[in-house]
This record gives C-alpha cells, structure tokens and sequence, in this order.
C-alpha cells in the first residue's frame, strides 16, 4: 500500500465508482477495514508531505496494538480529536495542536518567509478569528465544501498560526471541511508537495482554482484506496 503516495485519479471517476458499487455488493461501505484504509492512506501522504519517512506497515503497527511511530500515533490522535459534525473554530484548531504537538499554544516567535510573509504572533488569533467569521457567514455557503477547504487552507497556511505542524493541520481543517459538507477526505502525498506548493502560492494571490483542483482529485483518490482495500479481499 506504500503505492499510496503515487496515485493519481483516473479520467474516469465514473468508471471507478462503478467499480466500487460492484466490489461493495452486499457490503457495508463503512465497515472498518475500508474506513481505517481510506484513513491511513490519508495520515500517511500528509506526513510524507511534512518530511517524514513512514512504511504502510508503520502506519498499521498500531491497529495491531503494536507500538508504532510516535509521529503517527499523535496524527491519528489529532484526526480523531474534533467531531467531523463540529463547525470549523478557533477551538477545533486548538484540540488539533494539542493532540498533535502535546504542548498546545499559538505561535509565539516570528517567522519570515519568501513572498507572503506568515502572521506576526499579535496578530495570529485575531486573524483566526476573522477565518471561523468567515467560514459561519451566510455568503461563504454559496461556495462548494472543497472552496470553503481551499481557502481554509491556504489561510491557515499563510497565517502559520503554530509552532509546529501547521501543514498537518491545515490538511486536518480543510478535510474536516470536506466531510462535513459530504465528501469524501481528500488523500494527498508526498509526490504532491510540488503541485500543492504552487497551488497555495497561487492561493496566496486570491487564485484558488489550482488548490481546488488538487484537493478534488485528492478527495478521488478515496476510490482508489478502497478499490485495492476490497480487490486484495
């Protein structure tokens, strides 16, 4: 399952969604083992994105009761923290860090970075803030679930509100974002680092097409995991 971090989404979601009704026949769709898949696939790719060298059997070592990678252990920890009915908030951000990082806390130090320069710490709640206004507002539901992830996101990114882990938590915001509005989780990897890149340096510049594309096929990329969870059945 290590493939994981090359998959891309066929031109034909249709074809695989068909495919995916056939292999489920008489099953339940949310029986654990394609719902632990989907999810580790989902936990692995985001931690190649954060630099971090994890087997698939790793990711399954603690499904197992086995011991397993501390930075994998605190992940799922953090995935399972916020109910996925809970509206995006400042306090779902916080349970993120806590469970991910175990010493919870905005940013206190500054950060440059090339081009869009992260938030300064006195600002960093109040821009937070501004984003939950935001994404509770009347006008904000005209956009599609994966608009509203995108640029929850890209906001989060260039606020850089903690520490520590703030890519990880992105991604868990805007997949929360996701499944709350009905969709599948989107799976990116580590191969996508480039791509996701670009798309939030355009993001940046108020261009969130790209992001929306990338999290769309991510997203995709959850028939594809469930397909080879049920064909290796």
């Amino acid at each position: 399952m290590s493939e994981v971090g090359g998959l891309r989404v066929a031109p034909s979601v249709a074809l695989k969604e068909r495919r995916l009704a056939s292999l489920l026949q008489g099953r339940d769709p949310q029986e654990p083992r394609l719902v632990e898949d989907v999810e580790d696939a989902q936990l692995l790719g985001s931690l190649e994105l954060a630099g971090f060298t994890v087997s698939w059997d790793e990711m399954k070592a603690g499904r197992r009761g086995e011991p397993g990678p501390e930075v994998v252990l605190r992940l799922r920890r953090a995935r399972q923290a916020v109910d996925p009915r809970e509206l995006f908030s400042l306090a779902a951000l916080r349970t993120w860090d806590a469970a991910l990082s175990g010493n919870p806390g905005f940013r206190r130090t500054e950060r440059a970075r090339e081009g869009q320069p992260p938030a300064p710490p006195a600002f960093i709640e109040t821009r937070l803030a501004v984003l939950e206004e935001w994404l509770r507002s009347e006008g904000v539901h005209s956009l599609k679930p994966v608009g509203m992830a995108a640029l929850a996101l890209a906001r989060l990114v260039e606020i850089l509100p903690f520490e520590d882990g703030n890519g990880r938590i992105s991604r868990l915001a805007a997949s929360h974002l996701m499944v709350r509005g009905g969709l599948r989780p989107p799976i990116l990897a580590g191969g996508d680092a480039p791509r996701l890149e670009a798309a939030l340096e355009a993001a940046f510049r108020f261009q969130t097409e790209p992001l929306v594309l990338l999290l769309e096929e991510g997203s995709g990329r959850c028939l594809d995991v469930m397909i080879q969870t049920l064909e290796r059945a």
